[in-house]
């Protein structure tokens, strides 16, 4: 269970990145947007941090996007 639940954060953090540097955000344009720190965005990009669903929401209205573009 752990390795596949390491696979998702990987997962979603390089989605994140994908969907970020489509918008041609760098981590601090993206932190301005959305409210979480760059650091964070760092880690979850990194798939190192665990992300709670107000996050997941904050990321996408500062990327504008809807949420399940996270998931498709």
């Amino acid at each position: 269970m752990e390795a596949r639940y390491k696979k998702e954060l990987k997962n979603f953090g390089e989605k994140l990145r994908r969907l970020r540097k489509q918008n041609n955000y760098s981590q601090l344009d993206l932190e301005i947007r959305s409210g979480i720190d760059r650091t964070d965005i760092s880690k979850i990009e990194n798939g190192l941090k665990n992300i709670e669903l107000r996050t997941i929401i904050k990321l996408a209205n500062g990327l504008n996007i809807k949420t399940e573009e996270f998931f498709k």
